[in-house]
């Protein structure tokens, strides 16, 4: 009789246990696929640092608020102070190797220079920001695990846009552009993003040359300006953004789980985790959620802190949508005073 009486316990116990993990991983949650609830994610990369990059490309970025990532192999670099100001700007600075040799015909030992040295050599160059991606010269992958000892994501070429999770973080494919290439119009461009679109997925653009620097196939600026011009007026359906954001958006997003502390009268908390590196993985990730039937709007505060927030209504539900850091301390939403 006392083994039966143990018997049921346990299984209340278990049946509390698992209602409990259920209602705190609630569906009341949603987690964007990408950054604001955009259908595709896109991303320009540099290589080589070919002469227009910084004074004509760039800018040309900036000018429609969008950030680059500029792969470049530390050898080669002679002004570090230019490459500082458009890390600045909030362009990343990654690693092309140290050298621009082919990954395919080094030894192992030589790779481990190749990928520690040219992370190394970014990293006290460039102040108040780390390197954490790398693409491959001559598209050509080296050793995959000595590889993702240094980085969390590795730049390939295969010509494809990525599903919205990667097979191989260490293989992200991307789409060569210019003139010995097949995206060459301001069409060609539309389409490979239009593609993600459909696909829900990533574009990495690879670009090298611009206006005839000298560059591998080189890209016209007037055809970039036209292109982004397009991209910026479909602002909600693709959001633009470093190699490395993305990479860290879409591995916190997978692992994202939303766990909520309390639900009292004008008042959620709740917890967002992901059991990553937090000294990497701090990107902000989109979350939205139904409000209270109650709640005209709501404010949103991370860790003491106010986090920009946005209502919307979709047939007789409201929802608020804000971005937070997993890991980054409790999330607190309120009830907006009118």
């Amino acid at each position: 009789m006392k083994k039966i009486s143990i018997l049921l316990v346990a299984i209340v116990l278990s049946t509390i246990c698992s209602k409990s993990f259920s209602q705190t991983n609630s569906k009341t949650y949603e987690v964007a696929t990408w950054q604001g609830f955009r259908t595709a994610a896109v991303s320009y990369t540099f290589d080589d640092n070919c002469p227009n990059q910084l004074p004509v490309a760039i800018p040309l970025f900036n000018e429609f608020g969008f950030k680059t990532t500029m792969f470049v192999p530390s050898d080669w670099i002679k002004d570090w102070s230019a490459l500082q100001t458009v890390a600045d700007q909030g362009h990343e600075i990654a690693s092309h190797t140290v050298t621009h040799n082919n990954l395919g015909k080094l030894t192992a030992a030589q790779q481990l220079i190749e990928f520690k040295n040219s992370q190394e050599s970014i990293n006290a160059h460039i102040k108040g920001h780390s390197c954490i991606t790398i693409a491959y010269p001559y598209c050509v992958p080296g050793n995959d695990s000595l590889c993702a000892s240094f980085y969390i994501a590795a730049r390939h070429c295969q010509g494809y846009v990525e599903p919205k999770t990667p097979a191989d973080f260490m293989k992200i494919s991307s789409l060569t552009t210019g003139s010995v290439s097949s995206i060459q119009t301001v069409g060609d461009f539309n389409n490979r993003v239009q593609k993600a679109d459909s696909l829900n997925g990533w574009c990495v653009f690879l670009l090298h040359g611009i206006d005839n620097d000298g560059g591998y196939s080189t890209t016209q600026s007037a055809v970039l300006r036209a292109h982004l011009s397009y991209v910026k007026e479909q602002n909600n359906t693709y959001w633009v953004a470093p190699f490395s954001d993305v990479a860290r958006y879409i591995k916190e997003r997978d692992a994202a789980t939303i766990h909520e502390l309390s639900n009292k009268l004008g008042a959620i908390t709740l917890q967002v985790t992901d059991k990553l590196d937090n000294a990497v993985y701090n990107y902000p990730i989109t979350i939205r959620r139904a409000l209270p039937k109650h709640w005209a709007s709501a404010t949103v505060m991370q860790n003491g802190k106010k986090v920009e927030a946005k209502v919307t209504k979709k047939g007789a539900l409201k929802y608020i949508t804000f971005d937070v850091v997993p890991d980054n301390g409790n999330v607190i939403l309120k009830v907006a005073k009118r």
